[in-house]
């Protein structure tokens, strides 16, 4: 089953009206004694995976419009494909329905504060107080709160917010972070630096954290303790923020299924080896864009890697189709001539792939493979050196650069690599290292 909610966005049966396919305007609530109407949105340039999402949620709402969590999930969506505008009347809507009390009504305040920072921040901060008074327990609130009150000059008031951010979570990096950087503008740089150095030891990859404790230990004088701080950091020193743990926002933003962050999703799903959840996936995103030739070859993959070379390789040659140069496509395509024994054209695949992507080191070991099994040694262990220089870790194709220098007479190389291979964890074919050992003794072991 799809992991976390990771399912087809894309319908199998078709769908009629899909919001009309015409621009609606939108309204948030009917005459005075009648319930309040789902707003609608202008639909074109819409991708129909969305239109069909949306078009559920609203007919799930007409259906029930005295339900606040149809409201709340229709603005999260609403919210999620940047229609913020629509999804604030959402929010307001659910918030009249919602009794007193009710959990739900920080989740309603608290995106109704994100969707109307932009265009009104001083009724952003008012709404989101009145939710954090109701519901005080929520560091993620208190911490927006703060953000809100220093875009609108208050400090003090901004300060007084992360402070109590940090007694609910005294490891909130972002709430140390913004801390940090009020009391800095204050002149505070010494306790500045201490909120800083907390929040970089619980973020140690958040460059503006470690670009702020710069500037701090520069306002407080130690130039010396500030180049420190700088060097020991990779990257941009001004990228990059803290992680907060956030889940209201976090579900929010899940319900986005625009191509683009169902991209990120699938290819997430690949890294992680959830191939049923990337499969999913990828075969919405070809439907979604049939003629993306990055997502093609990704689906190819993935359809390859779950054992059914024969569905991979269509996706594999359409992609090529739209782009010859299209680096795992030919890549992929090689593999599958490789595994049929058809060596010169996996050869040809390969050395297409690399003219596209020179340095990916899996590739250059594939050729390797496909010329030591062709016995052209020399070549092959060219291509399996350029591997080893790419990626000094692979252990198997050091199993392979054994052998092509076995065949070249080179034993005591030979026998050097297959010490790397073994070092590396690489399993060494016992057969070889007895045939090679009656040919050239073991050294040093």
């Amino acid at each position: 089953m799809p992991h976390d909610g990771e399912q087809g966005v894309i319908p199998t049966a078709g769908r009629s009206g899909l919001l009309g396919g015409v621009v609606l305007v939108f309204a948030a609530h009917g005459a005075f004694g009648q319930s309040p109407v789902p707003p609608l949105v202008d639909s074109r340039g819409m991708e129909p995976q969305i239109l069909v999402r949306l078009d559920d949620l609203v007919e799930a709402l007409r259906t029930r419009p005295e339900d606040p969590a149809r409201w709340l999930e229709y603005g999260e969506t609403l919210q999620a494909h940047g229609l913020v505008t629509e999804a604030a009347e959402c929010y307001r809507a659910a918030l009249e329905l919602l009794p007193a009390g009710d959990v739900s009504r920080l989740t309603a305040r608290y995106l109704l504060a994100h969707a109307s920072r932009g265009a009104d921040p001083a009724e952003a901060a008012r709404v989101l107080a009145a939710g954090i008074e109701e519901h005080p327990g929520y560091p993620p609130s208190l911490i927006l709160l703060g953000e809100l009150r220093e875009e609108l000059g208050d400090r003090t008031s901004a300060g007084q917010a992360y402070r109590e951010a940090l007694s609910l979570d005294p490891g909130a990096a972002l709430a140390l972070f913004r801390l940090g950087s009020v009391e800095l503008a204050a002149g505070e740089a010494r306790e500045a630096i201490s909120l800083l150095e907390r929040a970089l030891a619980l973020a140690p990859d958040a460059g503006g954290v470690r670009a702020a404790l710069v500037r701090a230990w520069n306002a407080a004088g130690d130039r010396e303790r500030a180049e420190e701080v700088l060097s020991a950091g990779e990257g941009r020193p001004d990228a990059g923020l803290p992680p907060i743990e956030d889940p209201i926002h976090f579900r929010m933003s899940e319900r986005d299924i625009s191509s683009p962050r169902l991209l990120e999703r699938a290819r997430a799903a690949r890294r992680a080896g959830r191939l049923e959840d990337a499969e999913i996936l990828y075969r919405d995103l070809a439907q979604i864009r049939p003629r993306d030739a990055d997502v093609l070859a990704e689906f190819g993959a993935v359809l390859d890697q779950r054992g059914r070379p024969g569905e991979a390789e269509p996706r594999y040659r359409d992609a090529v189709a739209l782009d010859p140069g299209q680096a795992l496509a030919r890549f992929g395509l090689g593999v599958l001539r490789a595994r049929e024994g058809d060596l010169p054209a996996a050869e040809y695949e390969f050395r297409t792939s690399l003219e596209s992507r020179p340095d990916e080191p899996r590739t250059h070991a594939a050729l390797g493979d496909v010329l030591l099994r062709q016995r052209r040694f020399e070549p092959a262990l060219a291509a399996l050196e350029r591997a080893r220089r790419l990626d000094p870790e692979d252990g198997a194709s050091r199993v392979l650069a054994a052998v092509a220098l076995a065949e070249l007479d080179r034993f005591a190389e030979a026998w050097s690599a297959v010490h790397e291979a073994q070092d590396l964890g690489a399993a060494v074919p016992e057969g070889f290292v007895t045939a090679l050992r009656a040919k050239h003794p073991e050294p040093g072991r």
